[in-house]
């Protein structure tokens, strides 16, 4: 087997592809600028959506059963994602792109932005969210990615 990209953990570069032209993002999070890899060196990889409704059931002595509904309640959405160390051709003093997304975070945490975020799913879903927090976890030293869950809440 070929090795491509032997002397290049860690790096990657886009690489066009005309076949693939009807394809779409997963999921999208605009915060004071929007999270890409070309700016952040991070792609979204899976997304999560949680929602439900905010009622309650009343069962009564007579097997009645009533309902009362107060609308909904906050959803959540969950951003999986890889972070890499670097773009081809490599700067040997760039920060990882997981200090960039890091920085992002920083910036759009419910904590520092009173405004909520833009989280577009697919072409034209939006949400409105909160961020409210971020794991991280370096598990693959040898390709020097991180992974990453960013948690928001969102308004329905």
């Amino acid at each position: 087997m070929a090795i491509l990209f032997g002397a290049n953990a860690g790096r990657v570069i886009a690489l066009p592809d005309k076949s693939a032209a009807g394809c779409i993002q997963i999921a999208n999070v605009i915060g004071n600028e929007r999270v890409s890899y070309i700016r952040h060196n991070t792609i979204i990889t899976k997304m999560g959506l949680t929602a439900s409704g905010n009622f309650q059931f009343l069962h009564t002595i007579g097997n009645d059963i009533y309902v009362y509904v107060f609308g909904d309640r906050m959803g959540q959405i969950v951003l999986h994602g890889i972070s890499f160390a670097d773009q081809c051709p490599a700067d040997n003093n760039s920060p990882h792109g997981f200090e960039y997304l890091l920085r992002w975070y920083a910036q759009n945490r419910i904590a520092a932005r009173k405004f909520p975020v833009g989280v577009t799913i697919g072409a034209n879903t939006v949400f409105n969210g909160f961020v409210l927090g971020i794991n991280s976890e370096a598990a693959d030293p040898e390709s020097r990615t991180i992974s990453f869950q960013l948690t928001l809440g969102v308004i329905q």
